[in-house]
């Protein structure tokens, strides 16, 4: 075998080896993550926990593909932690439960659909979603067909003033 086929044919088999060894590792990285993905799609479906998230991310895979800007009220909002008087009441911090509105319990549910004190940045949002959507929209569809007004919408919620009576 002459110098020329010889660096060539090495060179070949470097190149099949490379390919197919990248081909089967990938191959193999996507079932695992796909199988994992499986798993934690049937533990999330099963548990009771997390109820509040699941309504905005019911489907694991879907919320993996997303790329959220976190911040405090996105957090508390959509885990249902934090901020909201009738999360605060749990722990007996506070009194009572009653949004500073007087018209229900203060949940995220509230805040989002119901309280008074928030109509007018509700408005914004609502108009934004009414567009393509009708009012009211699911958490689901909230999240993923208009994120950014929601985002802009939770955000600008300032707490410490909404929970004060």
């Amino acid at each position: 075998m002459n110098t020329y086929t010889h660096t060539h044919t090495h060179a070949y088999i470097r190149t099949y080896i490379h390919t197919y060894i990248h081909t089967h590792t990938h191959t193999r990285t996507h079932k695992y993550v796909h199988t994992y993905i499986h798993t934690w799609q049937r533990k999330w479906t099963q548990t009771n926990k997390g109820r509040t998230t699941k309504e905005y991310f019911p489907d694991v895979s879907e919320r993996l593909k997303m790329k959220l800007q976190l911040t405090q009220n996105i957090t508390a909002v959509v885990s249902g932690h934090g901020k909201t008087r009738d999360y605060v009441h749990r722990f007996k911090v506070i009194e009572g439960p009653t949004c500073s509105c007087g018209e229900g319990v203060q949940t995220t549910d509230h805040i989002i659909y119901e309280c008074k004190r928030l109509t007018k940045e509700r408005d914004r949002l609502k108009r934004t979603v009414t567009r393509r959507n009708r009012w009211p929209i699911t958490k689901r569809h909230l999240i993923r067909r208009h994120y950014k007004e929601f985002i802009k919408f939770i955000n600008d919620i300032q707490f410490d003033k909404l929970n004060v009576e």
